[in-house]
Parts: structure tokens; sequence; C-alpha cells
């Protein structure tokens, strides 16, 4: 285990949860396979992923607040449908605040002005579920019994699939 591991992932699920695309998923996913094959520890990936993604996201949520508005609403080209997009993404936030910052990049609640604390908790809600989702299961994936149990299915969706098309 080396630390090196630990700081690639940080940084990639840092750019993630700031709700910029990258690499951010897929850094999860190969965390949580090394973990299974006890080269990286679940519990510090976890921990990591987590401090990352709640970094990201307020550093998207700042960015978003103080120059994604203004970067939306100027004169100059497209302006008309830009605004109209502004127009409508204020009504859903003011319906549907807590959904859309658990749901949307971290920069969207910045620009729609959320209250921080619903942002927060949207956006820890929503960390909780892919920081847990990726490292965990590609962690049980590794177990012998999940593998003997996924080659199980395999072989009979493979031999299915075979009697369908002699049919």
């Amino acid at each position: 285990m080396r630390v090196s591991e630990y700081a690639v992932m940080f940084v990639l699920v840092t750019i993630m949860g700031a709700g910029i695309p990258g690499p951010g998923d897929a850094s999860l996913i190969a965390a949580g396979a090394l973990a299974g094959e006890g080269k990286l520890n679940i519990w510090i990936v976890l921990a990591t992923a987590g401090v990352a993604w709640m970094l990201g996201s307020v550093i998207g949520f700042v960015i978003g607040a103080r120059g994604g508005r203004p970067l939306l609403d100027h004169p100059g080209r497209l302006e008309k449908r830009r605004r109209k997009l502004l127009a409508k993404g204020d009504r859903a936030f003011g319906r549907y605040t807590f959904v859309a910052s658990a749901t949307l990049p971290a920069f969207v609640s910045g620009i729609f002005h959320v209250r921080f604390w619903l942002f927060l908790l949207g956006a820890l809600t929503a960390g909780i579920f892919w920081i847990g989702i990726y490292p965990t299961t590609f962690t049980a994936m590794t177990e012998p019994s999940v593998q003997a149990l996924i080659a199980q299915v395999q072989s009979k969706a493979q031999a299915t699939a075979a009697a369908m098309v002699t049919r």
C-alpha cells in the first residue's frame, strides 16, 4: 500500500465531486478492486474518497456561486437561450432543492444559490451512495464465493442463450 494510490484517487474523486467529468468513478472502481485483492485498505479508501468528494463538492459549489451565474447571465451570443435555461433552473431549484443538490453537479447548486447547509446534505447523501457503491461492490466481487456465483450465473446465461439460438 502506497500513499500515491490514495493520493491519485483523492485528486480524481475531488474533481468528480466538483462536477467536472473525469475518471473519478473509474478510480473508485479500481480502488475497490485493489482493496479486494488486499493491496489497499477498504476503510482508508472509503474515508479518503468521502473527504475528497465533500471537498470537491464544496469547491464546485463555490465556483458556481461566485462565477457560474455571471457566466450564464450576460448579454451576448445565445443570451435568450441562457436566460431561459436559468429561469427553468430557478423554478426547478425552487421546488426540488434537495433532490437537485443530490443529483446534479455541485457547481449547479452554486449557480442557483441553494442554501449551503441543504447543499451539504444533498452532497453528503450523493457521496454516501457513490462512494459506498463503487469500492464496496468491486471489493466484494474479488471474493472467491462471489466470483463462483458470477461464474455460475454466467454459465447458466450462456446455456440459456445457446438453447434459445438453437430453437
